[in-house]
């Protein structure tokens, strides 16, 4: 994980914070139609752009190579080597 990706998590934790005092507010705003339009239009913001920076990024790692394990020679191979000198 590199410094982008522990920011984008940072701002994931940081809507998620929101959410319940969010959804409460509007639950009460549903009488006025306008103030909940702009909640919703809001949230719906908030998702879609925090969404959309996931899957660029989601992108980006799925391009990036497979990490290939290290490879550790086996105790024989070791021995091998060794006896060769």
């Amino acid at each position: 994980m590199n410094p982008e990706d522990r920011a984008l998590l940072d701002r994931v934790l940081q809507l998620h914070s929101t959410l319940t005092q969010r959804a409460v507010l509007l639950s009460h705003l549903r009488s006025d139609p306008d103030v909940f339009t702009e909640g919703m239009r809001d949230l719906g913001l908030d998702f879609h752009d925090l969404g959309t920076e996931i899957l660029h990024r989601v992108t980006e790692l799925d391009a990036m190579p497979a990490p290939r394990p290290p490879r550790h020679p086996t105790p024989l191979a070791g021995r091998l080597s060794e006896l060769a000198l």
